[in-house]
């Protein structure tokens, strides 16, 4: 088997947490989602957003949300865990229980007992190559790959692949096949294997949750609680916690935007951005993000980040100001909420968002610790829907204030932090 590569360990010290974000959430409060837990992201070639979510997948096509679940669909298992985009516009999703899914915008073709041998469950990951053969990666199964004829399965005692539970599948620009297992990563080239350990090459950890290679040709790799790695043919470098400012070394998503900046999603440590040497974070504290947990990312034509989460539902982010392609319509408060203000800590700005489910008339006022008002930011009649205020205190002092929305019977409040 081939060696990786002599693998040094960089310490990156550069550091800013996300300020001035613009973000819409989608999730089972202020929309038609069937969950908070999304597993997996994909876009077709007419910019659609496919969501593979616990309960139903989510089509989102302009400002329009539909839903795809048992009722409408040959989908019978609650638990989707990936999706593929194959040509324009045909999806293929992975379920847990009941097999490989296609769907070609009006027909749907369920594969679950492909051979005598396989019946396809525990689908974790689904990758097509370029001839556009599927290769599906299972829990305990293997590999299986289809090319539209027949399947054909690869696994511990037909193939040097060194473990049959599968959590990731990538085919990279040489249409070479990567599959990150609980032993080792493993790469296909349609002829030869070649498998990474931490026995044969500088591999922090054998566990290999998610694989992705940037416009250099760099391979970027997630390992389950040994942080991140990057492989660049004659040099190898390893960030975590203890070498970097990675807030978590359990890597579950990686995404290469058009800039070649990276996209981290850790399990309790939220979003990461590294643009070498600097890092950015987006958690629960700084940004409208509303878990730590992230479970995919994709960007879209306009460089938004489409952002899955474990229990958070699905966020969109954009780096200029605005997530584009997405419209406020669809999202339509089903309850009172009241966001935590972002950036926070923050000097001398920052913006509160709120929803309100029908038309109220709301004050949102700012305390001091002693109970003094020291701001109204809203005191009228507003429609339904989500809305944002600025809040500038740049001729308050430093120190905790707390801010109050109250719209008919509902009133919250929460602490803001302005540091000088």
């Amino acid at each position: 088997m081939k060696k990786l590569c002599f693998c040094f360990i960089i310490l990156i010290s550069s550091f800013t947490y996300a300020q001035n974000n613009q973000w819409v959430t989608f999730n089972s409060k202020n929309s038609k989602m069937p969950s908070d837990q999304v597993n997996g992201i994909a876009i077709d070639s007419f910019g659609v957003k496919w969501v593979a979510a616990q309960n139903g997948l989510a089509k989102i096509n302009g400002d329009t949300l539909s839903i795809y679940d048992k009722s409408n669909s040959a989908l019978t298992c609650p638990t989707l865990h990936s999706i593929a985009i194959e040509g324009q516009n045909t999806v293929w999703i992975g379920t847990d229980c009941a097999g490989l899914v296609r769907f070609d915008g009006k027909n749907w073709k369920v594969f679950e007992t492909v051979t005598p041998n396989l019946t396809l469950t525990g689908i974790k990951s689904v990758a097509i190559d370029k001839k556009g053969n599927k290769w599906v990666g299972m829990a305990t199964d293997g590999v299986a790959m289809y090319n539209d004829t027949s399947w054909i399965t690869y696994n511990t005692t037909n193939s040097p692949l060194p473990s049959n539970h599968i959590f990731c599948v990538v085919v990279n620009s040489m249409d070479m096949k990567w599959f990150g297992t609980d032993s080792g990563l493993a790469m296909y080239d349609g002829k030869n294997w070649t498998v990474y350990t931490t026995k044969n090459s500088p591999l922090p950890g054998n566990t290999v949750l998610a694989v992705t290679f940037d416009q250099k040709g760099i391979m970027w790799v997630g390992t389950n609680g040994q942080g991140l790695v990057a492989h660049a043919g004659t040099s190898c470098q390893i960030y975590n916690s203890f070498n970097s400012d990675l807030k978590c070394n359990y890597i579950h998503a990686l995404n290469i935007d058009a800039d070649n900046q990276k996209w981290i999603g850790t399990e309790t440590g939220g979003l990461h951005k590294f643009s070498a040497p600097n890092w950015t974070i987006f958690d629960k504290s700084n940004s409208s993000i509303q878990s730590n947990y992230i479970t995919a990312i994709v960007t879209d034509k306009n460089g938004s980040k489409w952002i899955g989460t474990h229990d958070g539902g699905l966020s969109v982010y954009n780096e200029k100001g605005s997530p584009l392609d997405v419209e406020q319509p669809v999202v339509k408060p089903v309850s009172y909420s009241l966001s935590q203000n972002y950036p926070n800590p923050f000097n001398p700005a920052t913006k509160i968002v709120y929803a309100i489910p029908k038309q109220e008339f709301v004050t949102l006022k700012v305390y001091d610790l002693l109970g003094n008002e020291v701001a109204t930011l809203v005191n009228e009649i507003k429609q339904t829907g989500s809305h944002s205020v600025e809040f500038k205190a740049s001729s308050l002092p430093s120190g905790v204030y707390l801010y109050t929305l109250q719209a008919g019977q509902f009133r919250e409040s929460k602490k803001l932090l302005l540091i000088k």
